[in-house]
């Protein structure tokens, strides 16, 4: 990971538009006791400058501004970027006070008019720390039981990871005084057992994690998980809380709607620590006090803490690997009641196993459709272990190969065929050929493909290459050979899986393209609906995307246009969950979908 001078790791932006603002030696130490504050500060003397940044270079809908003005600036630029989402609030710092009310007081995220500096300092220290408040939590449900943080708990950290984050936030703190000091003082002084002492102190540690959690910047994520494990087990020593427990927060309508529909039915986790306090009239007030918006709703979480919550000092806290129930859901003066239950009990995570490798984090990203952060994650892994540059080389051509950038895949496998070790070597050669098969050069994948099939002890690989090689003998319209390639596959899958294997369902699935190819519709769907059988343990799995395809495509030829139009919306639902908006097979299905919409 390579640090961007326009990227920020935290919540908060900080931006500074005055003619004077780089002008004085004064305004210069206005602007490190205000990187102090927030670290992500930048100043402008040009409205039209000012402008375009907040509009166009800070496009992360996760990070939020603070704008502070001069009298006469912020009159010129309020009115263009006041109803703008991320900017949360302006501070007007002038001379004139008076003068400047008057025409501050119509716009609502105008917090203050003030004249002091220190006055400024303390105000834009109360702001961030509340905005921080609202953001530092969103909540998220749980979908399947494939959870990253539980396993990133599971990896072992390293002295190189830290060493990369230590250089990553010295880089990014580098005109912050404040916050070299404490990185300074982490090198030195942090321990295991003062982690929770380093998440409530709010330092970089603390804001660096929230923002990643927030936006899951696996990267940073990643390189922090000694501090989620260092915090988790000192967890393990604290007091259990028995009694019931409360948490505030503000949410949108969409999250609240969500939660509703999950009474009883799915399990929550928030996506970081979660604190609580046993004081529920406290919670309330503070919901109270806050400011409630169209976009956010004053949301109160009454748990049922059922022997997880830790106790802190004065803090309540739960493990960030804690998941709950919803109980019920209510709305009662001015805040949403939501009644949640602890549902796991985190002995089973505190005595699992380490050792993971980290590599089945990269792998279990892609497999999830986050491409993105598994592409990240492998570039991480490549600076940090060069020993292992055949695997992140073959991680990357998989994600490159199912964004539909053939010619970047192929060239990754060929990096990784230079240094793969023997007991590989074979894996790497069948991807090199599927590589060419999507490439349509099918002589150079059956080359491929014969080489790997040579290599290869286990039946299962085996049975893996054939299938492979019957899909480049169809491409090429040599149907007798795929269909010969495809049954040995199918028959040597039979003997060693379960009927409802997925790798059944893609025999059968490739059998039924070979027989649709040559006209034989009828048993194409025989094996198309064999193959969804096989894959019925999943709903939403890119394999089934492919079947209801192909069956598509029947039903048109059928002129059964009805039954294709479905099937292909079925194709298309799938593929949008695992595959970027530009991937060739979802452009095609939706060029068929809006051509069947046309006929009718």
């Amino acid at each position: 990971m390579s640090y961007s001078d326009n990227q920020n790791l935290e919540l908060i932006s900080l931006i500074w538009l005055d003619n004077m603002a780089d002008a004085t030696q004064e305004n210069r130490e206005i602007q490190d006791k205000l990187r102090s504050i927030v670290n992500y500060l930048r100043t402008f003397d040009n409205c039209k400058q000012c402008e375009d940044y907040i509009r166009n270079i800070i496009n992360d809908k996760y990070d939020k501004i603070i704008l502070i003005v001069s009298g006469k600036l912020g009159q010129e630029i309020i009115e263009h970027i006041h109803h703008l989402k991320q900017v949360i609030s302006i501070f007007v710092y002038c001379i004139d006070k008076n003068k400047n009310e008057l025409w501050a007081k119509k716009y609502k995220k105008v917090r203050s008019v003030i004249v002091q500096i220190n006055d400024l300092f303390e105000q834009i220290d109360l702001d961030r720390k509340s905005e921080e408040q609202k953001l530092n939590q969103s909540i998220e449900l749980l979908i399947n039981k494939d959870e990253i943080i539980p396993l990133i708990l599971q990896i072992d950290s390293s002295l190189i990871d830290k060493k990369y984050l230590l250089n990553i936030c010295s880089k990014f703190y580098e005109n912050n005084i404040t916050e070299l000091e404490n990185i300074r003082e982490f090198e030195h002084l942090y321990s295991s057992t003062n982690s929770l002492d380093w998440f409530f102190n709010e330092t970089f540690l603390y804001r660096l994690l929230i923002k990643s959690l927030q936006i899951f910047n696996i990267e940073i994520i990643f390189l922090l998980r000694f501090f989620l494990q260092d915090i988790n087990q000192q967890l393990i020593y604290c007091s259990t809380v028995y009694e019931r427990v409360y948490h505030g927060q503000l949410m949108t309508i969409d999250q609240i709607n969500l939660i509703n529909q999950s009474i009883n039915d799915k399990y929550i986790r928030f996506n970081s620590f979660i604190i609580a306090n046993r004081n529920k009239e406290q919670v309330i007030n503070s919901l109270l006090n806050s400011s409630n918006t169209n976009d956010l709703h004053r949301v109160l979480f009454d748990i049922d803490s059922n022997q997880i919550g830790k106790q802190y000092k004065e803090y309540i806290i739960f493990p960030i690997t804690t998941y709950f129930r919803i109980i019920s859901v209510n709305f009662e003066k001015q805040i949403w009641i939501v009644k949640i239950i602890v549902f796991n009990s985190n002995k089973s995570n505190e005595n699992e196993n380490k050792n993971k490798n980290p590599f089945q984090l990269a792998h279990l990203l892609r497999h999830i459709g986050q491409l993105d952060q598994s592409e990240k994650l492998f570039y991480l892994l490549l600076n940090q272990y060069p020993s292992m540059n055949s695997q992140c080389y073959d991680g990357l051509g998989r994600i490159a190969q199912d964004k539909g950038l053939y010619d970047i895949s192929l060239n990754f496998y060929l990096k990784s065929l230079q240094t793969v070790s023997l007991k590989n070597r074979a894996h790497c050669l069948n991807n090199i050929g599927c590589a060419y098969d999507y490439l349509e050069q099918y002589e150079y994948a059956l080359q491929y493909y014969s080489q790997a099939l040579t290599l290869m002890k286990n039946d299962i690989y085996q049975a893996m290459c054939l299938s492979n090689m019957g899909i480049t003998y169809a491409k090429n319209e040599q149907y007798q050979q795929a269909l010969e390639c495809f049954q040995h596959s199918l028959s040597i899958r039979e003997k060693s899986l379960s009927d409802n294997h997925p790798d059944i369902g893609i025999s059968h699935t490739n059998i039924g393209v070979v027989y649709s190819s040559i006209g034989q519709l009828d048993l194409a769907l025989k094996h198309f609906n064999l193959a969804l059988k096989s894959f019925s343990s999943n709903n939403s799995d890119i394999n089934q995307a492919i079947v209801y395809q192909n069956m598509a495509k029947i039903f048109q030829e059928k002129n059964q246009f009805d039954q294709a139009l479905q099937f292909y919306k079925n194709s298309e639902y799938i593929f949008q969950l695992f595959r970027p908006v530009n991937h060739p097979n979802l452009v095609y299905i939706q060029q068929q979908i809006n051509q069947l919409k046309q006929q009718n």
